[in-house]
């Protein structure tokens, strides 16, 4: 019986990562005390070996009821193989003007994968630095669980 079990379970995990072919890196940091600092500074490493394809780069997010904004300002900074480190800035809009979540909700938590780059290339192989930083007026920003990024090939 327990092979039985392992079998299916090996069969689950084998069907939902062949579904989710396009993804090249996900990885998600979670805030400590739903606090984020200014200083602390999220960074994924990214080995990019496909300087041919086209990716889009998302911001995954997880947000409590208690964030008391609609929106969401991030610095992120990218930094590839032998070149200078780019910083820009985005705004994510995290709720509508009647105060309704956006993304999907369980509970008193909302969770947002936001497109932040379309048609990225990378122009040598190697390994890629990304760091985000929230860029609101408070430090530290409450009401934010955890914060990530996911790469997909085109």
């Amino acid at each position: 019986m327990k092979s039985v079990l392992s079998v299916l379970s090996l069969a689950g995990i084998l069907m939902f990562s062949s579904c989710d072919k396009s993804r090249v890196f996900e990885d998600n940091v979670m805030i400590e005390k739903d606090a984020w600092y200014i200083n602390n500074k999220p960074s994924f490493y990214i080995d990019i070996q496909d300087t041919v394809s086209k990716h889009n780069l998302y911001l995954n997010l997880r947000n409590t009821g208690n964030y008391k904004y609609s929106n969401l300002f991030v610095l992120l900074t990218i930094q590839g193989p032998g070149s200078k480190a780019e910083t820009n800035r985005f705004e994510f809009r995290l709720a509508e003007h009647d105060g309704k979540w956006l993304g999907t909700g369980l509970g008193d938590m909302y969770s947002n994968r936001i497109l932040m780059i379309e048609n990225m290339h990378f122009p040598k192989k190697g390994v890629y630095s990304f760091s985000l930083e929230q860029n609101m007026r408070d430090n530290p920003l409450q009401g934010i669980e955890d914060v990530g990024i996911r790469l997909e090939r085109k």
